[in-house]
């Protein structure tokens, strides 16, 4: 996985941060074009090339799933919402 987006996901997609989609839509929507547009190429780079396990992502952001494709699932509906204008916050698993 890209080190910019594991500490992407570190800091803000981490268990603790994870319900505050919302505001980090936001944040994003007003970073600098460049910002966000490398987060938006590698984010999409990770969903096409599927380049990391359920149990990496949980190194990262203690966010368990139970298996690789539930996480794929939720990371597109994260990608979805922060950049596609997808109307439902992507909620992670309990």
């Amino acid at each position: 996985m890209d080190p910019y987006l594991a500490g992407f996901f570190e800091s803000y997609l981490n268990i603790e941060t994870a319900g505050y989609v919302a505001s980090l839509k936001r944040t994003i929507a007003v970073s600098s074009p460049a910002w966000r547009e490398r987060l938006k190429e590698i984010f999409e780079q990770l969903l096409t090339e599927r380049s990391t396990t359920a149990g990496r992502f949980c190194d990262f952001t203690f966010i368990e799933f139970e298996t690789d494709d539930d996480m794929y699932v939720y990371l597109t509906k994260v990608h979805a919402y922060l950049f596609l204008d997808a109307e439902e916050v992507p909620i992670p698993p309990d």
